[in-house]
C-alpha cells in the first residue's frame, strides 16, 4: 500500500501539490495558544516533509501558482497604494519605506556576516517579514542567473528551508513586538491612548464613546411607539419632530386600523402608532418625547434596504465623515444611516474627522428611494451576483509577464522586473482603474481571495516539493545561523520604523502600532493591537502601510538576488 501511494505521488506531482496542500491547511489550522502556523507556511512543511520521497515537480507549476497570487495581492492594493501619495498620508508612506529599506539592509548584512547565498538570504527576508511574495520574485530572478539547472534547484532549497526556519519567529516575534514590546516602549495604556485618539477624530462634536462603542451609527435600530396626549410628538408633523433628532426618521404610522405611509407633512395624533428607525443614541429619548414603547409588527413592516456601496465619487474621496455629511446635506441623508466603513476587510472608526478614501466600502441602510439615490451619488453598489472578468484578468498577467521579461543595464549591471514584479505593477494599475471605473475589469472579493489563497499555499507546496532532501542537509549544515539571523531581521526594522515614527514622524501610538503591523503585512499582529485596544483607529495606520509594503517587499526579491 505504502509503495502503491509513493509511486503515485511520484508519477502524478499533481496529486502531491494539492496533498501538501490539503494537509498543510490543516496543520496550519492547529493552534498553540494565539499563535498558528496558517496555511503557506503548512504547505511549505508539508511539502517538504513528502519532496523527501524524491519527486519531479515541473518548475512551471510555482511560476503560474505565484502569478496568480501576485495578481490578485496587486488587484487589491492597487487602490490603497496609488491612492496613498498624496499628502495627508506622506507620513505613513515614509514610514514603511523606512521599514522595508531597513529590512533589506539587515538581510543583506545577515548575508555578508554569515557568508549565506542567494537563495538562504531571500528565504530569509520572506520568511523573517512574513512576506512570501518576497520569495516568489526572488526565485523567478534566480531562474534568470547564469547558473546551470543544479546550481538553481539547490539555490531554491536553500530558499525554502530558510523561510521555513525563519518563518515562526517572523510571526510570533512580530506579535509580540507589536503587541507587548511597542506599548511598553511608548509608555502607553492603549485603551486610553485609543479613546484619546478616538477624542481627536470625534472633533467638536464630542463623539467619543466608552469602550467599544466608538460612533452611534454602529448600531441601527427599530422601535414602535405609541403618541401620547401631552408629549411633544402630539400636534407636531413627522418633519417638524424628526427636525428634532437628526438620528430618528419615522417611517410608518398606524392610525387605528389605517396603514399610513411616510408623509413629511403628517401631523402625529394621540393614539398613533408610529414604526421608527433610529441610531441607538437616540432610543433612549423615544418614551419621553412621543410615548410608552409597544411591539407592534403593523408599525414596523416598512420597506427597508441595505446596501454596501464602494466608494468612487471623487465628490467625496479623501473627504472626512463630518465633511462627507455637510457636502450630502441632512435633508437628502436623512433617512439613510451609515452603519459601517470597510478598507481592505478592517472596519474604520467612524468618527468626525476619519478620512475616507476611494475603494472604502460603506454600508447604507434605511428608506429605500433614500439609499439608493444616495448610493448612486457615492459609488458603486456592491452585488453578489456579478462575474470576474477572466479575459481582462488572463490578459493582464499575460502583459505583466512580459513586461517582466524586459530588461535594461545600469552600467554593467542588468535591471530587469521579473516575472513576479512584472505581473504586480499590472496589477496594481488594473487594479487603481478599476476603483476609479468600476466597469473596468471585475473581480469580487472572494475570487480576489480565491486567486491569492490558492495561489500562495500552492506555490509554497511546490517550492516545499521541489526542496526535496537537500533540504535537510542545509538545514543541519546551517540551522542555527539561520534561526540567529532570521530574528535580526524580524526585530531590527520594526525598532527602528519604530522610534522614526514616534520621534521624526510623531505619529500618534495607536496609528504607529497599526502602521506597524501593515508595513510588516502581518494581519495578525493587527488583530492582536484591536484586541487590546477595543478600538478601531489602528486600521488608519495599517492600510497604507500595508498596500506600499506589499508592493516594496515584493521588489525586493530580485535586489536581493542580485545583491547576495
Amino acid at each position: 500500500m505504502l509503495d502503491f501511494v509513493i509511486g503515485a505521488l511520484r508519477h502524478n506531482p499533481e496529486v502531491a501539490v494539492f496533498l501538501s496542500i490539503s494537509l498543510g491547511c490543516l496543520v496550519g489550522r492547529i493552534r498553540l495558544g494565539k499563535f498558528h502556523l496558517g496555511p503557506v507556511a503548512g504547505s511549505l512543511l508539508i511539502g517538504l516533509l513528502i519532496g523527501q520521497i524524491g519527486l519531479e515537480v515541473p518548475h512551471e507549476l510555482k511560476s503560474v501558482f505565484f502569478a496568480l497570487f501576485i495578481y490578485a495581492v496587486g488587484f487589491k492594493s492597487g487602490p490603497g497604494f496609488f491612492g496613498s501619495l498624496n499628502r495627508g498620508t506622506l507620513k505613513l508612506v515614509i514610514f514603511a519605506t523606512v521599514l522595508c529599506v531597513t529590512g533589506l539592509g539587515v538581510i543583506l548584512l545577515m548575508n555578508h556576516v554569515f557568508g549565506f547565498d542567494a537563495g538562504f538570504a531571500a528565504g530569509l527576508g520572506a520568511g523573517a517579514l512574513t512576506d512570501t511574495a518576497m520569495m516568489g520574485t526572488a526565485s523567478s530572478a534566480l531562474g534568470q542567473l547564469d547558473l546551470d539547472p543544479q546550481s538553481i534547484a539547490d539555490l531554491n532549497s536553500h530558499m525554502a528551508i530558510a523561510y521555513a526556519i525563519s518563518y515562526l519567529f517572523g510571526t510570533v516575534g512580530l506579535i509580540i513586538f507589536v503587541g507587548n514590546i511597542a506599548p511598553r516602549l511608548l509608555g502607553v495604556d492603549l485603551k486610553a491612548s485609543a479613546r484619546e485618539l478616538e477624542a481627536q477624530l470625534a472633533g467638536a462634536q464630542g463623539e467619543q464613546r466608552s469602550s467599544g462603542e466608538i460612533t452611534p451609527y454602529t448600531r441601527i435600530v427599530v422601535r414602535a411607539h405609541r403618541v401620547e396626549l401631552g408629549k411633544l410628538a402630539c400636534g407636531l408633523s413627522i418633519e417638524a419632530l424628526e427636525a428634532r433628532r437628526e438620528a430618528l426618521s419615522i417611517e410608518r404610522v398606524l392610525r387605528g386600523e389605517r396603514v399610513l405611509e411616510r408623509e413629511p407633512g403628517l401631523v402625529l395624533a394621540a393614539g398613533d402608532v408610529v414604526g421608527i428607525t433610529a441610531s441607538r443614541d437616540a432610543v433612549g429619548s423615544l418614551a419621553a418625547w412621543i410615548g410608552a414603547e409597544e411591539d407592534c409588527p403593523a408599525a414596523l413592516s416598512y420597506p427597508h434596504k441595505q446596501l454596501e456601496v464602494v466608494l468612487t465619487s471623487a465628490e467625496f474621496a479623501d473627504k472626512t465623515l463630518g465633511e462627507i455629511k455637510h457636502l450630502i446635506g441632512p435633508v437628502s441623508r436623512h433617512g439613510v444611516f451609515l452603519n459601517k466603513v470597510t478598507r481592505q476587510g478592517y472596519d474604520l472608526p467612524l468618527l468626525t474627522n476619519t478620512v475616507f478614501r476611494r475603494g472604502d466600502v460603506a454600508q447604507i441602510s434605511g428608506r429605500s428611494e433614500a439609499v439608493d439615490v444616495l448610493a448612486a451619488r457615492f459609488g458603486r453598489v456592491k452585488t453578489s451576483n456579478y462575474k470576474s472578468d477572466i479575459a481582462l484578468h488572463t490578459a493582464g498577467m499575460v502583459l505583466g509577464s512580459l513586461l517582466g521579461l524586459l530588461s535594461a543595464h545600469v552600467g554593467v549591471v542588468p535591471i530587469e522586473l521579473g516575472v513576479g514584479g512584472g505581473v504586480l505593477l499590472v496589477a496594481l494599475i488594473l487594479g487603481w482603474l478599476h476603483s476609479r471605473y468600476p466597469a473596468v475589469g471585475d473581480l469580487p472579493p472572494a475570487a480576489q481571495w480565491a486567486f491569492s489563497e490558492l495561489g500562495l499555499t500552492a506555490f509554497a507546496a511546490v517550492v516545499g516539493l521541489l526542496a526535496g532532501p537537500k533540504a535537510v542537509h542545509a538545514m543541519q549544515e546551517h540551522g542555527l545561523a539561520l534561526v540567529l539571523a532570521g530574528v535580526v531581521i524580524t526585530l531590527v526594522p520594526p525598532l527602528v520604523a519604530f522610534y522614526v515614527g514616534r520621534y521624526l514622524l510623531k505619529l500618534h501610538p495607536m496609528i504607529l502600532l497599526g502602521a506597524l503591523a501593515g508595513a510588516q503585512t502581518e494581519a495578525a499582529s493587527m488583530n492582536a493591537i484591536i484586541e487590546e485596544s477595543q478600538s478601531q483607529t489602528p486600521v488608519i495606520g495599517f492600510t497604507v502601510c500595508y498596500a506600499v509594503s506589499n508592493v516594496l517587499f515584493a521588489v525586493w526579491g530580485p535586489i536581493i538576488v542580485a545583491l547576495a
